[in-house]
């Protein structure tokens, strides 16, 4: 997989960023494309109590893709604390599932995107508090997109406690 910079660069986000309202606030330009999948990663939360990705053969990631110009993309870097927390990842090819109608980009097309990765803390842990709200917020807007609300019971459920 490459690292090299493009832009605008097509994002994969998977975990709070599937929350339009909070991408809509970090990253004013995105322009949401629609619903993504990625094959053979699992989702989970690791050591630092937030979303993480790793290889996973026979699991998958839903997630929403947005198109980044490059001020969008170095807000998110900051947001993600990428380097140092989270190391971007290109070209990894993720499955669009349903499409927003925006853009030239077609449902069932294999798009290269990018994605934030924390390739040290790959481990299950304990969701931050503060992260409850912003994946249940998550978690809606997903559904509401086209995501399978067995995905989240699958994937999110085990870690993300139910809101009173």
């Amino acid at each position: 997989m490459s690292t090299s910079v493009t832009s605008p660069t097509l994002y994969f986000g998977y975990g709070s960023n599937i929350w339009r309202n909070q991408m809509e606030r970090r990253c004013p330009e995105s322009k949401f494309i629609g619903v993504g999948l990625l094959k053979d990663w699992r989702w989970f939360l690791n050591e630092r109590g937030v979303a993480n990705i790793a290889n996973s053969e026979g699991n998958e990631v839903y997630g929403f893709i947005y198109e980044l110009n490059a001020r969008d993309e170095a807000t998110l870097d900051r947001f993600e604390g990428a380097p140092d927390i989270y190391q971007k990842v290109y070209d990894v090819p993720v499955k669009v599932t349903v499409r927003s109608g925006k853009g030239p980009i077609d449902e069932g097309e294999i798009v290269n995107t990018m994605v934030y990765v924390d390739h040290e803390k790959v481990k299950d842990g304990k969701i931050r508090e503060e992260y409850i709200a912003r994946l249940h917020f998550a978690m809606e807007d997903g559904i509401k997109e086209g995501i399978p609300k067995e995905y989240f019971d699958k994937y999110f459920s085990p870690f993300v406690p139910s809101q009173v």
